[in-house]
C-alpha cells in the first residue's frame, strides 16, 4: 500500500498554483513552497498568525539594518530566513512549543448520562497538548523577503489566494488523507468548538 506524503503533495500542488498566480497577476505568494505549508495549516490560525507576526518583525528588522548595512541578493536571502528563525525560536522557547490543557476543565460541564464513561476515561488520561508556534522553519523568513521585495499587502493577497486555492485542489484530490491530517492536529479552534458544543475533545 502507498503512503501518502501529503505535505510533498501540498508542495507540489502550491508550486504549480503559484507558477499560475505569478504568471496571471504578476504578484509572488512569498516563496515557491510557501502556500502548501500554508494551505495543509489554514486549520490553525493561531499560528498562521504567529508566521505572519513573526515575519512582519522581521521585515521591521531588516527594513532597520539596511540603512546601516548593504543588504541585497544571498545576503538579503539568507538575513531574512536566520532572523525569522531567531525569532521563531525564541517565541516556540517562551512558549513551550505549545500550551498542555487540563481534560478536567475541558470536560467540566459536558458530563451527560450517556458520555460519564467516555468523559471520566478522558479525565484519566493525560493532558491535551496543542502545538503552537511558527509554520515551518523558514516559512516566515521567506515571507519576510518578499514583503521587502513586492510589498505587504501584495504578498499577502497572494499568499491567502494561492493557500486557500491549494488547500480546495486538495480537497479535491484527495479528501480522505486530508481529512485524516487534519483530525491528527489538535488546535484551539477545534478545542473551543468541541467546547461550545459540549462534547470532550
Amino acid at each position: 500500500m502507498i503512503t501518502l506524503n501529503l505535505l510533498a503533495v501540498a508542495i507540489g500542488i502550491g508550486l504549480l498554483v503559484t507558477l499560475l498566480v505569478t504568471e496571471a497577476f504578476g504578484i509572488a505568494a512569498g516563496g515557491l513552497v510557501v502556500p502548501g505549508y500554508m494551505a495543509l495549516k489554514l486549520v490553525q490560525p493561531v499560528n498562521v498568525a504567529i508566521t505572519i507576526m513573526v515575519a512582519l518583525v522581521t521585515f521591521a528588522i531588516i527594513r532597520v539594518l539596511s540603512n546601516f548595512i548593504v543588504l541585497y541578493g544571498r545576503r538579503m536571502t539568507a538575513l531574512c530566513i536566520i532572523t525569522a528563525y531567531l525569532i521563531g525560536s525564541l517565541i516556540e522557547l517562551a512558549i513551550g512549543g505549545g500550551i498542555a490543557l487540563d481534560s478536567l476543565q475541558l470536560a467540566r460541564g459536558t458530563l451527560s448520562p450517556d458520555s460519564e464513561t467516555d468523559a471520566l476515561n478522558q479525565l484519566a488520561a493525560d493532558p491535551v497538548f496543542v502545538e503552537i508556534g511558527v509554520i515551518g522553519y523558514i516559512i516566515p523568513g521567506l515571507i519576510a523577503l518578499w514583503f521587502n521585495r513586492q510589498g505587504i499587502m501584495q504578498t499577502l493577497s497572494a499568499l491567502v489566494v494561492t493557500s486557500v486555492l491549494v488547500r480546495l485542489v486538495l480537497i479535491m484530490l484527495v479528501p480522505e488523507a486530508l481529512m485524516a491530517y487534519d483530525s491528527g492536529q489538535i488546535t484551539l479552534s477545534t478545542l473551543f468548538a468541541n467546547y461550545l458544543s459540549g462534547s470532550a475533545p
